[in-house]
């Protein structure tokens, strides 16, 4: 799972920033769709990232040992 979570991270920002190029070029708006949709992808891949992070075998932490 270690290994996985900085995949997951760097996925999700080349997927929105790759996104964001195209829409920039679409719309010739050269930086804005980018930096917004990597903005996004980073957003989505921490909150994917800290999501499993805290979920242990599918059920999330209670607190108790």
């Amino acid at each position: 799972m270690a290994m996985d979570l900085p995949a997951v991270l760097v996925g999700s920002m080349l997927v929105g920033g790759g996104a964001g190029y195209l829409v920039d070029r679409w719309l010739n708006s050269w930086p804005w769709g980018t930096l917004l949709l990597g903005g996004v992808g980073f957003g989505a891949g921490l909150w994917t990232v800290v999501r499993s992070l805290t979920q242990t075998d599918g059920h999330e932490r209670t607190g108790r040992s």
